[in-house]
């Protein structure tokens, strides 16, 4: 006996009713990928509004290098190390030591770049970088809105790409930024878009090569990879498993016996310096290593037991709405910047209650926008997209072991896509609910459900990211005979700034085989060409003395950079407990 249910479809020339998975998914064949149709309309004019927002939030940023801070200055010093053909190395480093912490696909597009234009000019392959990044959110825009509009109508589609293209912390900033998270996106969204039709050996081939970059660009892709395999193994398509397995140990196998290698050489265990390999030193060891501490950036605390890893994971699922809210729409930290802005554009007198009480409003909003994606990911789990909170699901699952609940925004950046696409589901489908219960509902009051929230998102990003494009703040960069030339980034402040002519006193003054010990080693390496290292993260002042004494380092460099607080709890202590031990030449 068979039973048939009749596929059900809500129809509706209302633009704000836009939810069908089943209706919208078989608007696309698996040869209409990126779905525009001449005689569509709308279509149109959602992507001809996506092709200008693009060009509005890119056009004030397009000059000068990619921003080169913390990690991003990490991968460039590892793809000039792939270019000038020394191995996967940390150039910066005393010994120039091998590199265990970094997939390297990100690295080797730094080396193409060098290769291609025949220089190591941090200048002008940073400058070719921004031009590559881009274009690359460029078809990442375009591949978050062909993603939206499997399962919603083109205007909610431009909504989650609009958003998504204002969001500082899932584009604003990683575009502006030499970082894995851009590229990451592009290619997890592109994985989602072909895995549909992964059954057909085009789409499969597509769908492996794409997932493999996602890992290499970071290890975090391996969650995509989970993600397909388990796919087939809960549909128990045991052989296609297994065949999922085979392809997918493919990246995996080939970074994990790199890392192996390296680790179970002598020159590892072989240090220039004592506290080289140190758990706390994150860009030199592995990713394992470092996250079991219990605070890597505290490692005084020791390593986390099994308790403590089961409160850690406690913690960090408490902190996963927010973490989604801001990484999707707004970084609460921006909140006192904005409220100066807003109050000083108005003249209006502000009061310590009142912006208190606006904080807490704001982050119980981002809360609450982050339950409701979650809210999303079930109903969705539930319809022919469940493949997608599958992933979702996956992924926040690797990241609550995590101990670096201050990057979350980093971890979750990727997956902006369907957090917005899961909120937007989510208040369709409380929209459908209601105008089915209350039928006398006029259909404002049930367009508000979707209205009132998206317009608050949008005007706060909007409110963040116009003073933030039309007021960056000066980067310097200097020439080989010492010319400034000022050009501008985002939020890099007079902390940063001092940096830079921090560095170019070094430079200038320093000779050939000095060290410098530095927050910030491999852009200070950039930036002066000497060898740099972390320092320390010693409390015990003699003992941060004694291992410094033993790189050697020659110049110590103190800054106010904040979070994560390097320099002010480990480095200034240094001077503070042994001032006979150094000299301020530098201020």
């Amino acid at each position: 006996m068979e039973i048939v249910k009749q596929r059900q479809v809500v129809k509706s020339d209302n633009p704000s009713e836009g939810f069908d998975g089943d209706e919208m998914t078989d608007r696309f064949s698996a040869r209409n990928l990126f779905p525009v149709r001449r005689e569509n309309k709308k279509e149109l004019i959602c992507l001809g509004t996506l092709l200008l927002i693009w060009l509005i939030v890119w056009i004030p940023r397009l000059r000068g290098p990619i921003d080169f801070r913390w990690d991003a200055s990490t991968y460039y010093v590892l793809g000039t190390s792939l270019a000038e053909g020394k191995g996967y190395r940390l150039l910066n480093e005393p010994g120039e030591i091998e590199a265990v912490q970094y997939p390297p696909l990100l690295p080797l597009i730094v080396a193409a770049h060098q290769r291609v234009m025949g220089t190591s000019d941090y200048f002008k392959i940073g400058s070719a970088l921004r031009l590559s990044y881009f274009l690359l959110s460029g078809l990442y825009l375009l591949a978050v809105y062909t993603l939206a509009r499997q399962v919603v109508k083109p205007l909610f589609a431009l909504l989650v790409a609009t958003i998504t293209a204002l969001s500082f912390y899932s584009f604003l900033h990683p575009s502006d930024t030499l970082y894995a998270e851009v590229p990451f996106a592009l290619v997890s969204v592109l994985f989602l878009l072909c895995h549909r039709n992964s059954d057909r050996p085009l789409y499969f081939t597509a769908t492996a090569v794409f997932g493999g970059a996602a890992y290499l660009l970071r290890t975090a892709g391996i969650a995509l990879l989970a993600a397909w395999i388990a796919e087939s193994l809960i549909r128990r398509r045991f052989r296609q498993a297994a065949m999922r397995a085979a392809v997918a140990a493919i990246p995996i196998l080939a970074w994990q016996v790199h890392v192996w290698r390296v680790t179970a050489s002598a020159d590892y265990h072989r240090v220039t310096y004592a506290y080289q390999r140190a758990p706390y030193y994150y860009s030199n060891v592995t990713y394992g290593e470092n996250s079991w501490l219990v605070d890597p950036f505290r490692p005084e605390l020791g390593q986390t037991t099994f308790g403590g890893l089961t409160g850690r994971i406690v913690r960090n699922l408490v902190a996963v709405p927010l973490a989604l809210g801001e990484s999707a729409f707004f970084p609460t930290s921006y909140w006192p910047a904005f409220l100066d802005k807003l109050h000083h554009g108005l003249h209006v007198p502000e009061s310590r209650a009142w912006r208190t009480l606006s904080s807490r409003a704001l982050s119980g909003f981002l809360f609450a926008a982050g339950l409701l994606a979650t809210a999303g990911a079930v109903i969705v789990a539930r319809r022919r997209q469940w493949f997608w909170a599958l992933y979702f699901a996956i992924t926040l699952g690797t990241i609550v072991l995590t101990p670096w609940q201050s990057q979350f925004w980093r971890y979750l950046a990727p997956v902006t896509p369907l957090t917005l696409i899961f909120m937007v589901v989510a208040l369709l489908t409380v929209r459908r609910l209601l105008a089915g219960r209350y039928p006398r509902l006029p259909n404002a009051a049930t367009a508000s459900v979707v209205a009132a929230p998206v317009t608050a998102i949008l005007a706060l990003e909007a409110g963040a990211a116009i003073p933030l494009l039309r007021n960056m703040l000066p980067v310097s960069y200097y020439d080989d005979v010492g010319r400034e030339r000022q050009l501008p980034h985002f939020t890099y402040g007079t902390n940063w700034h001092s940096l830079d002519y921090a560095f170019q006193w070094v430079r200038r003054h320093a000779s050939p085989g000095s060290v410098i010990a530095t927050t910030v080693p491999q852009l200070a390496y950039l930036r002066t060409g000497l060898k740099a290292v972390l320092p320390p993260f010693e409390p015990d002042s003699f003992t941060a003395n004694r291992l410094l004494d033993e790189v050697p380092v020659s110049y110590l460099i103190l800054d106010d950079l904040g979070v994560p607080g390097i320099s002010e709890r480990y480095a200034a202590p240094v001077v503070a407990g042994e001032p006979n031990n150094w000299r301020l030449v530098f201020s």
